[in-house]
Order: C-alpha cells, then structure tokens, then sequence
C-alpha cells in the first residue's frame, strides 16, 4: 500500500512538471525552433532571446536565436525553411509577397505570419556636435544603414534615391558597430528602423553626447504615399539620453512569420503561448507590450490558419486580405 501511495504522489508530481512545461511537441511540430532575429545590439536580438526562453519553457521545444541580417534575409530563410520562426517588418513582407521592389523577379508567396510584435520607428542618430541636422545633410557624409537585410538598409536605400541623397560613402553595420564606428569618427551617421529604444544606441548616448532625428513634414508625406507599408509616426520624447522632444517620423509594425506549410497545430500553440507570457516578454524589452492580438490590425499581410484560429478565437476581426490563399478555396 505504501509503494502504491508513494507511486501516486509520483505521478501527480510527474503530471503537474508536465502541466507547467506547458504545450508538449506533437507527430509533425518541429523538433526544435530556430528564431531569425537580426545583429546584436538590435530590438530582434533582444526581443528573439525571450521568444526562445518562452518557446522551450512552456512549448517544450528547443529554441535558439541565430544572428541573421534581420527581417529582409529573415523572410527569405523562413522561405527556405532554415528559419521556424522569422522576425521582419511589414515593408520586406509585402514585397516579398508580391514580388516587387527587394524582392523583383524573384516573389515568396510562402510566408505567412504568426502574430504582430511592436512598431518600428525610422531614426538617424549622430555625434552631439554634428552639423547634420536633416536628411538634406547627409549629403558627403558616411552614412550606416545597419546591417545588410535589416530594415534600416531596406528603408534607407529607398529614402536616399527618393530625396536624392548622395552621401560619401553608405555602410551596413550592426547596431552596436555602428555606434562604435559614429564614436571613433568613422561614420557620420546611423539609420534605423527599429522599435525604441535601441539598446545599443542608449549606451552610446550615456557615453558621449548623440543626437536623434527624423523627418520632415513634407518628408513623411511623400514617404508614406510612395510606399503604403509606412505610417506617420512619432518617437515620444525621453527615449533617449538629451532627446527631450517627440521626433516625428515615420513607422513600419514588425512581425513574427513562418512557413505555409508549418502545421496549423503548432502554430496557434506557439500564438497562444507568445501571447499568455506577454508580460515576461515586456520584461525583457518593453517593445512587447505593444505584442496584443488586437495590433494585427497593423500587420494587414495573409496570416497562417494557425494564427486565424487564435484570433478568431479572441474575437479579433480579421480582413480578407489577412486570411491565406489556402483558406479561400
């Protein structure tokens, strides 16, 4: 009798680690989960750490975040299906989805997105004594766009052949590197397009002087008319060491997106558990407070039936143009 009780007690603890392991991997759900994020010293590769902790706590699943060259490369690897869960903007999504612009010539209609994540705000960042003070001055200058396939590069290409800017010299450096290629005077300027505050332009603005800005009035008209990805947007003020003002600008929402053919099981699990731990998220980077499932309202690009199932579920309208190709036969 006293090895059956002590058997139960056994049990009931078994059952109860399994319970707060949360969702167990199913026949067909991925052994593990590779979570393309961007360089380091970005939003993605913080955010991207507490998306794998998440993952393997409470889905069960082995999750890593692998240091890509953030959401233009990030689609084309979910495409490839190096990636189970890749981390982008609106901008790369919907040209990769129509086969335009970055993506010309060569379309992915395999992406599908998973949940919406927080807003990315398009900003420059300079030395606190620089004489550039607008787009207009970034003619002559060394300018970083971020790191190659990131949201900076895609935006800040298209910015400088918009307003016809033509700087010395255009980089693609990391966060981090660029604000260490800005400190030692190797570049003039660096661009993101980002959620705030980047990590690591905080702790460059802590240890010399930096300056913020954004664009015009007129800038931000014709920005969001040619594209209609962009938004008018405004970086509140106080994000930034020195930077007492709103910055207005302009914004692209971010997205977490995965394969088509990713089973719609796994899917929603992975939604619904992103969003039961929203709170540890916005512990590790307040962007995810901006991680609720009314937000993809934002992110108006066809969703996985996974996703549509959560949603649905939470009451959230969802448009036509937000539900697959594969769902409308």
């Amino acid at each position: 009798m006293r090895a059956l009780r002590m058997a139960l007690v056994l049990l009931f603890a078994a059952a109860l680690f399994i319970g707060s392991a949360g969702a167990q991997p199913r026949p067909g759900w991925p052994r593990s989960v590779t979570i393309g994020s961007a360089s380091i010293g970005g939003v993605y590769h913080v955010i991207a750490g507490g998306y794998a902790r998440v993952i393997s706590e409470r889905m069960g699943l082995p999750a890593t975040n692998r240091v890509t060259g953030g959401p233009v490369q990030n689609v084309q690897l979910t495409h490839t299906k190096e990636l189970e869960l890749g981390l982008t903007t609106t901008g790369p999504a919907y040209e990769a989805l129509n086969g335009i612009g970055e993506f010309r010539g060569r379309k992915i209609d395999t992406i599908r997105v998973a949940f919406p994540m927080y807003t990315s705000f398009a900003h420059w960042m300079v030395g606190g004594d620089s004489p550039i003070r607008s787009v207009a001055d970034l003619g002559g200058r060394v300018v970083s766009l971020g790191p190659r396939g990131g949201s900076a590069e895609f935006l800040g290409d298209r910015v400088l052949e918009l307003f016809n800017i033509r700087p010395r010299r255009v980089v693609y450096l990391g966060f981090a590197d660029g604000a260490t290629a800005m400190r030692d005077g190797v570049v003039d300027a660096n661009f993101g397009v980002i959620g705030v505050p980047v990590p690591a332009w905080v702790e460059a603005s802590l240890t010399r002087p930096a300056r913020f800005f954004g664009f015009t009035r007129e800038q931000i008209e014709t920005l969001t008319e040619r594209y209609p990805y962009l938004a008018r947007a405004s970086i509140r003020g106080g994000v930034y060491r020195g930077q007492d003002q709103p910055i207005p600008t302009v914004q692209m929402y971010n997205a977490a997106v995965v394969h088509k053919d990713m089973p719609e099981d796994f899917v929603y699990e992975l939604v619904r558990t992103i969003f039961a731990n929203r709170e540890f998220l916005a512990t590790v980077h307040p962007t995810a407070n901006e991680t609720l499932p009314v937000n993809i309202f934002y992110v108006k690009l066809p969703l996985h039936p996974g996703a549509v199932r959560f949603f649905r579920e939470q009451n959230v309208r969802l448009t036509d143009e937000q539900i697959p190709p594969e769902m409308k036969r």
